[in-house]
C-alpha cells in the first residue's frame, strides 16, 4: 500500500512539473507580436482598470522583485501578464478579465509568437511564492494546463508569472 501512494505521488509531482518548458529543442528565440514595446518595468497599459481591495501584502511588491523578506503566505497572488499565443483576437484581454474578475492583478497582456505546447504559467523561480502564486492560479482556472519555471526569454516581461495562452485555452 505504501508503494501505491508513493508512485502515485511521484505520478502528481511529474505530471504536474513536466522536464519541459513548452518551446521545441534547439529554439531559442520567439517573436512579441504587438506595436507596444516590452519594457523592463511592467505597465498597465492595455490592462483593465482594477479596484479590487485585496489586503494582500503582495501587491505592495514590484513585479519581478525578489525580496529578501520572508516568503508569502500560501495562496498570495502575485500580479500576473497574459499572452495570447493564438491567432484568436482579444483572447489575452478576456482572460485578464477573467483572471481580475477572480482577485488576480493583471499588469499587462499582450500578444506573443513562440512554439508553446500547451497553456502555461511560467513562474520566476527567482521571486519568492512565485510558484505557489501560480499554483494557485491553475487551481483557480484550471484550463491553465501546466505551471513551470520561465524560460529566459519572458524576463522581458519582468513579471513574476507569465500566463501563455493556447488553442487549448477555454475561458
Amino acid at each position: 500500500m505504501l508503494l501505491g501512494i508513493v508512485v502515485a505521488a511521484v505520478a502528481i509531482f511529474a505530471l504536474r512539473n513536466p522536464k519541459t518548458d513548452g518551446t521545441k529543442a534547439g529554439q531559442t528565440t520567439g517573436r512579441v507580436s504587438s506595436s507596444t514595446s516590452a519594457s523592463a518595468a511592467p505597465t498597465r497599459s492595455g490592462t483593465p482598470s482594477t479596484s479590487s481591495s485585496s489586503s494582500s501584502a503582495s501587491s505592495s511588491v514590484p513585479p519581478g522583485s525578489s525580496s529578501a523578506s520572508s516568503s508569502p503566505a500560501t495562496g498570495t497572488k502575485l500580479p500576473l501578464v497574459v499572452l495570447n499565443n493564438t491567432t484568436t483576437k482579444g483572447l489575452a484581454q478576456g482572460a485578464a478579465d477573467r483572471f481580475t474578475a477572480g482577485g488576480w492583478t493583471v499588469t499587462k497582456f499582450d500578444n506573443y509568437q513562440n512554439d508553446i505546447v500547451s497553456t502555461a504559467a511560467y513562474f520566476d523561480p527567482a521571486v519568492d511564492g512565485a510558484e505557489a502564486a501560480a499554483d494557485a492560479l491553475q487551481q483557480q482556472f484550471p484550463t491553465i494546463k501546466r505551471v513551470v519555471p520561465q524560460f529566459a526569454e519572458l524576463a522581458v516581461w519582468n513579471s513574476p508569472i507569465v500566463v501563455i495562452l493556447t488553442r487549448d485555452y477555454q475561458p
